[in-house]
């Protein structure tokens, strides 16, 4: 009689050195995919390690090798599973936000792109405004000689010109691409002065947490450039600066 042990099927992806399989992953589980670095649920692989830690949602694992995209239309953009040049972390082109795992990648250009980023849709419908946004691959501000910068109508935080944002055009309402959620606080308020200050409080700590994301960034910047320098004795770091040194 056999042990009654059940081979699970496995297969294998380029991004990582050991076999994968098939499970499903629960909220409670607090897993993150080790592809487009978001909060994992549903249908998933994990490593058949134990002791790695090592996850991809399904769509990730399906990732198409090379895209055409509209925010970078001179070239195709390559996926890579790291960080290029052997860096740490990229700055994604699309967001402003740090990476260290899957990107979409132009070498010519310098271009990266998240791959949760490269596929978001190209209008989006918001709880907090009558208008589909649609989305633009830069702010309506860009090129603009008279100091106008665009501000995110949700977190009220500047947004680099180069950086996508939803727009509506007839409202001249626009937000980031990412992480201006809706939520109670953003509508109007009804009622006395302590609803007010819960929304004011609500906006100061988004700032905070975009703030500190900023801090993150170049602390992970500088130490990337101190380790490249040791590494290879200035020869890399003396090319290279960061490109979003304007950001914020």
């Amino acid at each position: 009689m056999g042990s009654g042990k059940t081979n699970r099927p496995s297969v294998r992806h380029p991004s990582h050195n050991h076999p994968l399989r098939v499970f499903n992953s629960k909220e409670e589980d607090e897993i993150i995919c080790s592809g487009c670095e978001h909060d994992l649920i549903g249908q998933a692989f994990k490593c058949t390690k134990s002791e790695c830690d090592y996850f991809l949602h399904k769509s990730c694992f399906d990732l198409p090798g090379e895209i055409h995209h509209k925010s970078h239309t001179n070239h195709p953009l390559t996926l890579l599973h790291s960080p290029p040049n052997g860096l740490s972390t990229y700055t994604c082109d699309a967001c402003g936000e740090y990476g260290s795992a899957f990107t979409y990648h132009c070498s010519e250009c310098k271009y990266h792109v998240h791959v949760g980023c490269a596929f978001v849709p190209e209008n989006v419908k918001r709880e907090d405004h009558e208008h589909p946004l649609t989305l633009l691959y830069n702010t309506p501000c860009k090129g603009r000689k008279d100091g106008v910068v665009f501000i995110c109508d949700v977190c009220e935080v500047d947004v680099s010109e180069n950086l996508w944002v939803y727009y509506c055009k007839e409202c001249d309402y626009g937000t980031h691409v990412h992480s201006c959620t809706t939520n109670e606080d953003n509508g109007p308020k009804k009622g006395g002065e302590e609803e007010g200050e819960s929304s004011s409080l609500s906006t100061s700590r988004i700032k905070s947490l975009m703030e500190a994301e900023k801090e993150m960034r170049e602390m992970a910047i500088i130490h990337q450039l101190q380790l490249d320098a040791l590494d290879a004795a200035g020869s890399y770091v003396g090319s290279w600066e960061p490109r979003r040194k304007d950001y914020w």
